[in-house]
């Protein structure tokens, strides 16, 4: 095993813990599939820093069904373009509703970004699934009864470096699944990389376009016939889900089993949001 280690951010949680000691009140939040702190954070209006300091997190991963306390219906601060309207379907309640919980506005219809309004007592964030931009014919890479609810994890912060201090945000999709679980791949392409990596564990980089390649780690092992080089198709199985990484070639065991999975634009190399296109490929399964 190594002596790689996690850093919590001392610095940031207690920057954290100071801004949000201007939060007079709270109110929970039960965290649906789909949301991440990221997401929360924003629509609340604060930090991810702060949401984690406020509920005594260590770590980014939520998961469905959790109870989080989140600031109290007077938080909201509208945003640039937003209208009464919009800002009900952000939080699903009716138009009605949201304008009733703000008696102090004389003419509804006028609003600015700034202005504090209260949230009715029920408002949930919004977590509609739009169609991608493209690869809208994707395969989910789990098999439907074989993970747990996703979460948006894109962009949340991850603390393990090699020297144990460095700050990264997260580029991927985290879908919990028991060790062993199969893995099949999302679209056909060609293996890139192929083995060990010291983040990602056991891993796949498959080159699904001119521009796109899909990720897959922390593999507990390949499946048969997988290799750099190797020509796949969508829906093929290419591995089993493990919990291996962060640490030398068989370092596993230091967080749940799951996969990861990202995309990246290859020309720059750039990650994005994978988010959209797993929701997508998940409700539109065959």
């Amino acid at each position: 095993m190594s002596n790689k280690k996690w850093t919590l951010g001392i610095a940031g949680a207690i920057a954290g813990t100071l801004l949000f000691s201007s939060i007079s009140s709270a109110a929970p939040y039960t965290v649906k599939s789909g949301d991440s702190l990221w997401q929360i954070a924003t629509a609340y209006q604060i930090s991810t820093t702060q949401l984690k300091s406020m509920n005594q997190l260590t770590n980014d991963w939520i998961y469905p069904g959790q109870v989080l306390q989140v600031p109290g219906p007077t938080a909201y601060t509208v945003q640039n373009g937003e209208t009464l309207w919009l800002i009900s379907l952000k939080f699903k309640v009716s138009l009605n509703s949201l304008i009733s919980a703000n008696p102090q506005l004389s003419n509804p219809n006028n609003i600015w970004a700034g202005l504090q309004i209260n949230l009715p007592a029920e408002a949930k964030l919004s977590n509609t699934v739009s169609k991608p931009d493209r690869f809208e014919n994707g395969f989910f890479p789990l098999a439907k009864g074989t993970y747990t609810p996703m979460t948006n994890s894109y962009g949340d912060g991850r603390a393990w470096a090699e020297d144990g201090t460095a700050q990264r945000t997260h580029e991927g999709i985290d879908i919990f699944a028991d060790e062993g679980t199969p893995v099949y791949s999302a679209m056909a392409g060609e293996v890139m990389n192929y083995g060990w990596s010291e983040l990602g564990g056991w891993r796949l980089t498959v080159r699904v376009d001119g521009s796109t390649a899909f990720y897959y780690a922390h593999l507990s092992r390949y499946a048969k016939g997988i290799g750099t080089g190797s020509k796949i198709t969508k829906g093929q199985l290419i591995g089993y889900v493990g919990s291996t990484g962060y640490g030398p070639e068989g370092t596993s065991g230091l967080f749940l089993p799951h996969l990861h999975f990202g995309i990246y634009q290859t020309s720059p190399w750039k990650a994005l949001n994978a988010y959209p296109y797993l929701s997508w490929w998940e409700a539109n399964r065959s």
